[in-house]
């Protein structure tokens, strides 16, 4: 029963777990959205002023936005001058609104509101629309005179062909004047943006979450240290600072929580097609990648040793070592000869190599003397001369003539491994057998595994 109960109670912690992670993604997620939505708001500002007039009402003054006083002059002008056309065509102040809507529109060209807001592009827009509206070539508006005159002509001071102009005016020409605007700054000299208003809650929400982690971490003893938490977190560190340039680490908070989920047991998160294909895809790639790599490795390692090029590298790397070799050899020869075990050995195969010399040598059974006394008598001769040879051997290593003579005779065997005559014969042996395995490699690289029959998912992206 307290088994079970204790399952149970870990059961309840884990979903707990799963369903805070589960919260902190939602939230990362709408997070991030909304930090997508303002780096993006000043560029797609005029389709949600077209489409979504509602979004700029709310979000314009989150960026500090009003209207630009020039073109919402103009604006306002039009709509005053139109107004008093449809009341009164003999009014004595159209002459003083004409000359306002002149003056207006030529401060619009000459002063470009739209530069600051970068729209730039509005202004040509006015211009083509100008060109077109009185007949002037576009090219010709740059001269300040010919700019005044087809302005002229833009706003007549006839009444008719005036109410005419305004109600026949062209609708991308008020959208143009109508998508300018006005960006203020702060007391600090930047431009206002009162986004760190919004993403404040989400912030606090991410530091909490981050201590509370880290607070488990040390009741856990998760990490050595106390500090390594964030040191191994420190993308959700980056993350939470409190400045613009780091918003965009949140998005690997995202990546995070979402292994986390991927890895509960309590979820089916990562069986989806979405990321089943995405991890087919991915190991496609990686696949595809790897042999790149790998095949061009073997290829330059082929031409390498082709050129004969690894034996110049290991004889530049050997040689200037070789006295460093000897001596190793030379203390290794010298071990050997003076092991107690080694020699053990050696006594125990002399006795059986005599024991065999007394049935099978021609010599010995000659010897005028019975089997029984020969057989002790050739044992104990042939025991004497190896244990005298040994302590010869040992006395002789422990002299410096012998340590000399020993050093000679590794520098001997080096010599014939190194350059003996068996030496080109081992090198193209040896080269040939490197230069096959390597084909052979290459030739199990440049196979597609995953396009073959019985490689997972090989018929193509998961299914559902």
């Amino acid at each position: 029963m307290k088994v079970l109960q204790g399952y149970h109670d870990l059961t309840k912690r884990s979903k707990r777990a799963l369903a805070w992670d589960v919260f902190m993604v939602w939230v990362a997620i709408i997070n991030l959205s909304l930090i997508v939505f303002d780096l993006t708001y000043l560029w797609l500002r005029p389709t949600y002023f077209h489409y979504l007039p509602v979004v700029t009402r709310i979000y314009d003054p989150v960026k500090g936005i009003t209207p630009h006083p020039l073109t919402q002059s103009v604006l306002s002008e039009m709509v005053t001058t139109k107004a008093l056309l449809q009341r009164d065509l003999a009014s004595p102040e159209i002459p003083n609104r004409v000359a306002s809507l002149r003056a207006l529109t030529l401060r619009v060209f000459r002063e470009n509101p739209f530069e600051r807001s970068g729209q730039s592009d509005l202004l040509g827009v006015l211009k083509q629309k100008l060109a077109d509206s009185t007949g002037v070539p576009r090219s010709d508006l740059e001269n300040q005179q010919i700019l005044e005159q087809a302005v002229a002509a833009l706003w007549p001071t006839d009444p008719e062909e005036l109410r005419y102009r305004l109600d026949q005016q062209d609708p991308q020409l008020v959208r143009a004047l109508e998508l300018n605007y006005h960006r203020s700054y702060d007391l600090n000299g930047r431009l206002t943006d009162h986004f760190w208003m919004i993403d404040l809650p989400f912030l606090t929400l991410f530091w909490i979450e981050f201590l509370v982690r880290w607070c488990f971490a040390l009741r856990r003893r998760v990490y050595a240290k106390w500090f390594f938490f964030p040191i191994f977190n420190w993308y959700d560190l980056l993350g939470l600072i409190p400045l613009g340039y780091f918003r965009i680490f949140r998005l690997l908070r995202v990546v995070s929580m979402y292994m986390r989920l991927r890895r509960s047991e309590l979820t089916s998160v990562g069986q989806d097609v979405f990321s089943r294909t995405v991890a087919y895809v991915s190991n496609i790639i990686t696949e595809e990648v790897s042999d790149r790599v790998a095949l061009r490795i073997l290829s330059e390692l082929h031409e390498e040793i082709s050129d004969g090029t690894h034996t110049r590298i290991v004889r530049s790397t050997v040689e200037p070592r070789l006295d460093e070799i000897r001596q190793v050899l030379a203390a290794q020869i010298r071990t050997i000869l003076t092991d107690p075990t080694t020699l053990a050995n050696l006594r125990s195969l002399l006795q059986l190599n005599l024991d065999a010399a007394v049935e099978e040598s021609a010599a010995l059974r000659a010897v005028p003397m019975p089997g029984v006394v020969l057989r002790p008598l050739v044992r104990a001769t042939g025991g004497v001369i190896l244990d005298t040879a040994l302590e010869a051997i040992s006395a002789t290593l422990d002299s410096d003539e012998g340590q000399r003579a020993l050093d000679e005779v590794a520098a001997s065997i080096i010599d014939a491994v190194a350059y003996g005559p068996g030496l080109a014969q081992i090198e193209a042996l040896t080269k040939d057998v490197t230069l096959q395995v390597i084909g052979h490699m290459k030739e199990v690289v440049t196979v597609k595994k995953w396009a073959q029959p019985d490689h997972p998912g090989s018929s193509g992206a998961p299914g559902p």
